[in-house]
C-alpha cells in the first residue's frame, strides 16, 4: 500500500514540475510582430468576421473597418465555388445571407446571389443586420483579402477542407508569402491533419476534440507528458447571447437540456483554466477565446490568463483595452 501511495505521491511530483517547467516545447508563430503577445504585454484583438454587430460579416468592408481601426488579426472563414474559387463565407449553405437553401460550391463566383436586405447574426438572439449600408455587398475572394492587407495576421477555418479546397487554399497563402500571418484549422481532428500533410509550416488552431483532449489530459495530470499536435486553442466561452442564442435554435426539450449542461460544463471549464493557459503559454501555444462583446466578457476573458480576444464588436474591445493598457498598438 505504501509503494501505491509514494508511487502516487511522485507521479504527481513529477507532473507538477514539468507543468511548470514544460520540455515539449513549439514556437510556429514566427512573425516577431506578434511576440509583445506572447510575452502577454497585450491581449491580441481579434476581429470575429470582421466585427458582425458593427458591419456586415465577412465583407471587405467589415475586415477594412476593423483593420482601420487597428485590429490585430481578421477572423474569417472559406468555402469553394463551383468555378474553383475560394470566397469568404462563414456557412457552406447560402440561406442564411442570401436565403437561397443551396450551397455555395453550386455556383460560379459571378452567378452567387445577392445578400438579403436584413442578415440574422450569429451568437445573437433575434438580432439582424441590414445590407442596405455595405459599400461592398459580395462575397469576397480570399485573394483579394490577402493582397487588400498584407501585414495582418488572419485566422480561417476552411469550412469544406476537402483536398482540393485546402490546396487551393495553401497555394494562395504561398502565392501571397503569407505562410507566418495565417492561423488555420478545420472542424476535425482528422482534418486538422490534413492541413497539416499539405502544409506543416503554417500554424493550426485547435478541434473541438484537440480542446476537450487537452483538458482531459490537464485533469488527469498527464498534460506535460504528451505532445499538443496544433498551436493555438481557440476556446468558446459560453456568454449569455450565445446561450440564449443556442436555446432558441433547440428544437426539442432534450436538446435545450443539452445546451443548459454544456452551458455549465463551459462555465467549469473556464474556473479551472488559468493554470492550464500558463502551461500553454510556456510551451508557445496561443489561447484566445470566442466570441466576446462586452467588457463584462471580456474581463472573464483576461482572467484567464488568455493571449487574446475575438470580438463581434472590434471597437468596443479596443475601447477597453486601450482602458486596460493592454492594446497592442498603443
Amino acid at each position: 500500500m505504501n509503494y501505491l501511495f509514494y508511487g502516487f505521491l511522485g507521479y504527481w511530483a513529477l507532473s507538477l514540475t514539468f507543468f511548470v517547467y514544460p520540455f515539449k516545447k513549439k514556437n510556429n508563430f514566427r512573425y516577431s510582430k506578434y511576440q509583445k503577445y506572447k510575452q502577454r504585454k497585450a491581449i491580441l484583438h481579434i476581429s470575429h468576421r470582421g466585427g458582425c454587430r458593427e458591419n456586415l460579416e465577412n465583407t471587405m468592408q467589415a475586415f477594412q473597418h476593423a483593420y482601420d481601426l487597428g485590429t490585430d488579426c481578421l477572423e474569417m472563414d472559406l468555402c469553394m465555388t463551383k468555378d474553383k474559387k475560394i470566397v469568404v463565407l462563414h456557412d457552406s449553405s447560402l440561406l442564411r445571407m442570401c436565403g437561397v437553401d443551396a450551397h455555395v460550391k453550386e455556383y460560379n463566383y459571378k452567378d452567387l446571389p445577392k445578400f438579403l436586405e436584413r442578415v440574422r447574426l450569429d451568437f445573437a438572439p433575434n438580432d439582424y443586420i441590414s445590407t442596405q449600408t455595405c459599400k461592398t455587398p459580395y462575397l469576397p475572394l480570399f485573394e483579394d483579402v490577402l493582397k487588400t492587407f498584407p501585414d495582418v495576421l488572419i485566422n480561417v477555418e476552411i469550412k469544406t477542407p476537402e483536398p482540393e479546397v485546402v490546396q487551393a487554399v495553401n497555394e494562395l497563402i504561398i502565392k501571397y508569402q503569407r505562410q507566418d500571418t495565417i492561423i488555420w484549422g478545420a472542424r476535425f481532428q482528422k482534418q486538422n491533419e490534413l492541413l497539416k500533410s499539405i502544409n506543416p509550416q503554417i500554424p493550426r488552431f485547435f478541434t473541438v476534440e484537440g480542446i476537450l483532449r487537452v483538458y482531459l489530459l490537464y485533469m488527469t495530470g498527464l498534460l506535460p507528458f504528451f505532445d499538443i499536435p496544433d498551436d493555438s486553442m481557440q476556446a468558446p466561452l459560453y456568454t449569455d447571447d450565445f446561450y440564449q442564442w443556442k436555446l432558441q435554435v433547440a428544437q426539442t426539450n432534450s436538446e435545450k437540456i443539452q445546451q443548459m449542461l454544456f452551458h455549465n460544463f463551459i462555465r467549469f471549464l473556464g474556473f479551472i483554466s488559468k493554470p492550464l493557459f500558463y502551461h500553454l503559454h510556456n510551451r508557445g501555444i496561443f489561447v484566445y477565446y470566442w466570441v466576446l462583446n462586452n467588457e463584462k466578457e471580456y474581463e472573464r476573458a483576461i482572467k484567464t490568463g488568455c493571449h487574446g480576444i475575438m470580438t463581434d464588436c472590434p471597437t468596443v474591445l479596443k475601447e477597453y483595452l486601450i482602458k486596460k493598457k493592454l492594446y497592442g498598438k498603443q
